[in-house]
């Protein structure tokens, strides 16, 4: 079972390294239209807010299979993410 806890570290550290990495390729581009960076920014707020809904749901039938799915599908985000920055 993937712990509430572990999981919780797992999205500050995945969004967040994906914000950092938006963040430096807006100081390198600064010259760049950063319209779509700044949306791509909001992207990763609005994932963020959505997992942690689901990792605090209550009245969860099957804790193991909730919190695994929670783990799959943040590893689906980031990979949505960072495919969209790296079109940046």
């Amino acid at each position: 079972m993937a712990s509430v806890k572990n999981l919780k570290k797992d999205l500050n550290n995945i969004i967040g390294e994906i914000i950092q990495n938006i963040n430096l390729w807006q100081l390198e581009n600064s010259d760049a239209d950063l319209k779509k960076s700044e949306k791509l920014i909001d992207e990763c707020f609005d994932a963020f807010d959505s997992v942690i809904k689901k990792i605090h749901q209550k009245n969860i039938t099957d804790n193991n299979k909730h919190f695994k799915n929670i783990s799959f599908e943040l590893t689906d985000i980031a990979s949505e993410l960072v495919k969209k920055f790296n079109k940046l």
